[in-house]
């Protein structure tokens, strides 16, 4: 099972559980467990905030501003427990805040085209997390964009093998390899 899917399962079984737990619960255990749940998960995203920032920073083609928010989200992360929060808000396809952010920073370095520097980023993002699916995605995309057609479909296997779309991501690297043909 990749590991988008069973964060996916985990997710689905705690939702069933609460929605079949709760009512067999009484209000002072709800209350409980709301309290004790909520500033966790308001921690976890103050913490990951820089990061969030980061990622609509890219969305709207702010890319130095992107890197610093990103730089500011690595730089925060020196205590453990900040480092636990922001785990649990990064994403899908890892729970290594930095691995996230290093693929996010090779994602910025790749719009700019600056793809020595990109390679570099998701190269590092795979040294954090060697199971992160995206920066694979993300070196197919960069093999695209460099015409190298087997570089390109051998990152997409991994990619696709880790659980990353590859219906998706295969179409990128078809246009990527369009233009770096002519």
């Amino acid at each position: 099972m990749s590991r988008p899917a069973r964060n996916r399962l985990v997710v689905a079984v705690f939702v069933v559980v609460a929605f079949f737990a709760a009512p067999r619960m009484t209000n002072a255990m709800l209350w409980s467990a709301t309290a004790l749940a909520t500033p966790v998960v308001l921690a976890a995203l103050w913490v990951s905030m820089p990061f969030q920032r980061a990622r609509g920073l890219l969305r709207k083609r702010q890319y130095e501003e992107a890197a610093t928010e990103l730089a500011a989200f690595e730089s925060s992360l020196t205590a453990g427990w900040k480092r636990a929060l922001a785990s649990m808000a990064v994403g899908l396809y890892t729970s290594n805040p930095v691995a996230a952010s290093r693929n996010t920073l090779g994602a910025v370095r790749l719009e700019q085209g600056r793809l020595d520097d990109a390679q570099t980023h998701f190269k590092a993002a795979l040294e954090h997390d060697p199971l992160y699916a995206v920066p694979w995605g993300n070196l197919a995309v960069l093999a695209a964009m460099r015409g190298d057609a087997a570089g390109a479909e051998e990152a997409r296997l991994k990619a696709a093998s880790l659980g990353f779309r590859p219906k998706i991501l295969s179409a990128v690297i078809k246009d990527k390899l369009t233009v770096a043909a002519k």
